[in-house]
């Protein structure tokens, strides 16, 4: 009587792994890469509507936003204290990037990544708010600006980082741009952050910036 045997040779093995080896260097980077893309969706999502629910609250006490100090008149520690601390709670103002989880020093490069632009991150100056809520977020809320010759203008935009000090920290991967208008605060007009709202949450297929 003759004895088949019907396993694998090692040659048919190594083939085997050979294959589920390129297959999956081909398909995990994919995959890890959908998950960091919802995930930080989720906590944009999440973020902003904590974020513009505490100013709803906030303007049942202080009256509507249009209406709140802005430009020359807004004084941030009184802003801070009236209009925003009350209503998210846990939340706190960050006088130095570490209050808020950043490293200690933040290089030239360090705040190009981040804002996408010259604003001091270092601390909360007059120009300039910086505060945490509880689940982390940081939120970079400007006044003023300076262009060419130390010009002083005026700033409505409104940064939030949807993970706070987690990498990658950079503009438009967990950093939007929002504008704060008559209603509230809505995405930067023609930003990354308007891409993804008109886009009903969703990163565009043709989104510029590699997440």
């Amino acid at each position: 009587m003759r004895i088949t045997n019907n396993g694998f040779t090692l040659a048919e093995i190594l083939i085997t792994l050979g294959i589920i080896g390129v297959v999956a260097a081909m398909t995990v980077p994919v995959l890890f890469s959908n998950n960091r893309k919802k995930v930080l969706l989720v906590s944009l999502q999440k973020s902003y509507s904590t974020i513009t629910n505490g100013i709803r609250m906030s303007e049942l006490d202080n009256g509507m936003m249009s209406d709140w100090p802005n430009g020359s008149t807004l004084e941030f520690n009184t802003f801070w204290s009236t209009y925003i601390h009350p209503y998210f709670t846990g939340s706190k103002i960050c006088n130095t990037m570490k209050d808020c989880g950043y490293r200690e020093t933040i290089d030239s490069n360090f705040r190009k990544q981040w804002s996408n632009a010259q604003w001091r991150l270092e601390s909360t100056y007059g120009d300039e708010l910086l505060f945490q809520l509880a689940d982390g977020t940081v939120v970079h809320w400007t006044k003023n600006t300076y262009g060419y010759n130390n010009e002083i203008w005026y700033s409505n935009r409104v940064y939030i980082d949807v993970n706070g000090a987690k990498s990658p920290n950079t503009y438009c991967k967990d950093v939007y741009p929002f504008e704060r208008s008559n209603c509230a605060i809505r995405p930067y007009p023609n930003s990354c952050t308007e891409l993804i709202f008109e886009n009903s949450w969703e990163f565009p297929k043709d989104y510029p910036y590699r997440i």
